[in-house]
């Protein structure tokens, strides 16, 4: 006996004539079947997760009661305190988002460049590989500014690492071709004054590029990461210094003093890649 000839697979072509035969409001019944299914898996495991750490939100809830959110003093100290091992904890996990992302965006600086809010220097791969003449550095925090500007000594161009208050950026106006920022607007006081600053020392023909982190884009994820207790986290202002409830788009479209050209998102949407302008 000759070996059994194999099955032939249904093509796609066949399945959509058998599915010709199928009346229309038996298709629309399989639809909402399998949808309220899946809204109802999605919801139990949503209520699951709340009764499992039903007690920790209820944690994190006092604690805000109790201490209220932190002044801008006291979360420039947490940044201070961090320093020292931000680039073997904090900077870690950044390399899976935060570190592409830069990379991504970065890429495009050009000309005479400022970053503000610095941080540790978390962007010197990214802007390595950018067409800058010259980088000028900001940060509010004495002792991320040393981290950054020796790791800052290693672009092949001028380079300039200082402290000073983003909120007032001690620069002339129309200073800089490019000016970056990443993880810039969720950690000072007031993010529309910043991007206000950005805006009056980019230059006419310039451009201003921030890879932010914020609220969703999509509204399911937004309300499904509030009702789960996921966005915002009650402490982690107190825990890392910078606010994760932010709408970076929302701010820098607000701003008087830019344009906004593109909006790209990453992640489940909580991460902004921001290229804007200065307002003419």
């Amino acid at each position: 006996r000759g070996p059994r000839p194999r099955p032939t697979p249904m093509s796609t072509w066949r399945l959509l004539k058998l599915g010709k035969n199928v009346p229309w409001h038996h298709w629309a019944g399989g639809v909402a079947a399998v949808g309220a299914c899946n809204v109802g898996l999605l919801g139990s495991m949503a209520l699951g997760y709340r009764w499992w750490y039903r007690d920790d939100l209820k944690a994190a809830q006092a604690f805000i009661e109790q201490h209220g959110l932190p002044t801008e003093a006291q979360r420039l100290e947490i940044f201070a305190w961090l320093a020292r091992d931000w680039d073997k904890t904090i900077g870690v996990v950044e390399k899976t988002g935060a570190a592409r992302y830069r990379k991504e965006l970065f890429a495009a600086a050009r000309g005479d460049v400022l970053e503000v809010a610095v941080g540790t220097g978390q962007s010197v791969e990214a802007l390595q590989s950018a067409a800058l003449s010259s980088l000028t550095a900001v940060d509010a925090v004495a002792a991320m500014v040393e981290i950054a500007r020796a790791k800052f000594a290693a672009l092949n161009c001028p380079v300039t690492v200082r402290q000073g208050d983003a909120h007032a950026l001690p620069f002339a106006d129309r200073s800089f071709d490019t000016v970056v920022a990443s993880l810039c607007l969720c950690s000072v006081e007031r993010p529309e004054a910043v991007l206000a600053e950005m805006a009056r020392v980019c230059r006419p023909d310039g451009q201003v590029l921030l890879v932010e982190p914020g609220v969703a884009s999509s509204w399911p994820v937004r309300a499904a990461q509030r009702y789960l207790g996921l966005l915002p986290q009650p402490k982690h202002p107190w825990e890392f210094g910078w606010y994760d409830d932010r709408d970076p788009p929302a701010l820098a479209r607000a701003c008087d003093g830019l344009v906004v050209t593109s909006v790209r998102t990453r992640a489940m949407g909580n991460w902004y890649l921001i290229r804007a302008k200065p307002r003419s």
